[in-house]
């Protein structure tokens, strides 16, 4: 298991685009570290990210 990802790797990983990982980064719904100047996303960071996601799709 890794024990963090790259925002590339982030994406990859959870299936969501660069994007979204970005925005979620952007949003404080995520935090990275920073290792230099690169960003890194604890595991525990991303998991507990995925499981604050709402449990039901938006009504449209």
């Amino acid at each position: 298991m890794k024990v963090s990802y790259s925002i590339e790797e982030a994406a990859e990983a959870t299936g969501y685009s660069t994007d979204t990982i970005r925005r979620a980064l952007r949003n404080n719904d995520m935090t990275a570290r920073y290792a230099n100047s690169k960003p890194v996303i604890l595991s525990t960071e991303l998991s507990g990210w995925l499981e604050a996601l709402p449990t039901e799709a938006p009504k449209r």
